[in-house]
């Protein structure tokens, strides 16, 4: 009867911990879920899947496997279609009426490489400026043969054919890998 009875209570209190591990386990995944849910919408990102997160620069860089490209966008988001939006921030921009044409193909150029990522290619990407305001760029045809044909024109610089460029910040120059043959980014 005694052996019953420390039976009975042993069982009660394995039901207990599994119980209140469950419930733990629960309000843990709850939780995650309302704190991405909260980041998502104080972000402004479109409703979806957050897919890709490199905002903190520790991504993984996406990679075309048919054009040389690489590139690493601050958020990727899953439609529910199942389409892909590359979201850009740039948050060094402010009082922009209209975006910035190389921003623009920023967020062409990551449309093309999740062109690999999904069965459908991105319809558009999302471009936002430091004081809120955000536009979408249209993944258009027109658009990536722009780009295709910008990839084409990088790839034929070389110390003989330069980079055709007038000026440019010594920011960019110092990381860019052209910088050797490059006449504008030389002394920068």
């Amino acid at each position: 009867m005694l052996n019953t009875l420390l039976l009975a209570i042993g069982i009660g209190l394995l039901l207990a911990a599994f119980a209140v591990v469950l419930l733990l386990l629960n309000e843990r995944r709850f939780r995650r879920t309302r704190l991405t849910g909260e980041r998502r919408r104080a972000l402004g990102l479109p409703e979806g899947e957050l897919v890709y997160d490199d905002a903190d620069g520790q991504g993984e860089p996406l990679s075309s496997s048919i054009y040389p490209l690489a590139g690493k966008p601050d958020y990727v988001v899953k439609l529910p279609d199942g389409r892909l939006v590359p979201v850009e921030l740039k948050l060094n921009v402010h009082d922009a009426t209209a975006p910035y044409s190389n921003h623009m193909i920023q967020v062409a150029a990551y449309c093309l490489i999740l062109e690999d990522y999904s069965e459908q290619a991105p319809t558009h990407g999302i471009l936002r400026y430091a004081d809120d305001r955000e536009f979408t760029v249209e993944y258009t045809p027109a658009l990536k043969k722009k780009v295709i044909r910008l990839l084409t024109e990088m790839a034929k610089c070389s110390e003989r054919q330069r980079p055709p460029l007038a000026r440019q910040r010594a920011s960019k120059c110092r990381v860019c890998p052209f910088q050797a043959i490059c006449p504008i980014g030389r002394n920068k």
